[in-house]
């Protein structure tokens, strides 16, 4: 019986690392390649054509993921962050503080053709 217990732990795991493997290939199957666009603070080059200005206000750290996912919608592959700020938003209520750090970012999107870019072996 204890035999048993152990094998289904080991089932257990190995269902619940296939689900993660699973939902990590989500991304980059809904944002392909998201992982190769740049983050700058400037424009690289001149040989880059603007694509759109999005902003983002997540938690922190996460919008720099969240802009190199969308930038790859609009087909490009740099991002240049124009302005960043962070906020603390706490609250006290009847179990205690809450709330944490926020993250705004605006951020241009571009298709930059250069040395620096990184492209993908298919």
């Amino acid at each position: 019986m204890i035999i048993n217990v152990g094998l289904s732990d080991m089932k257990n795991k190995i269902i619940i690392a296939a689900v993660s493997v699973l939902f990590a290939g989500c991304a980059n199957l809904k944002y392909p390649n998201w992982q190769y666009v740049r983050i700058e603070n400037s424009l690289p080059n001149l040989n880059c054509v603007y694509k759109i200005q999005e902003s983002c206000n997540e938690e922190a750290n996460e919008c720099f993921d969240w802009h190199k996912k969308r930038a790859t919608t609009f087909g490009a592959n740099t991002v240049v962050i124009t302005d960043k700020s962070n906020q603390s938003q706490y609250s006290a209520g009847m179990w205690g503080v809450r709330g944490g750090e926020n993250m705004n970012t605006l951020a241009e999107y571009y298709y930059c053709n250069g040395a620096k870019n990184i492209n993908p072996v298919n």
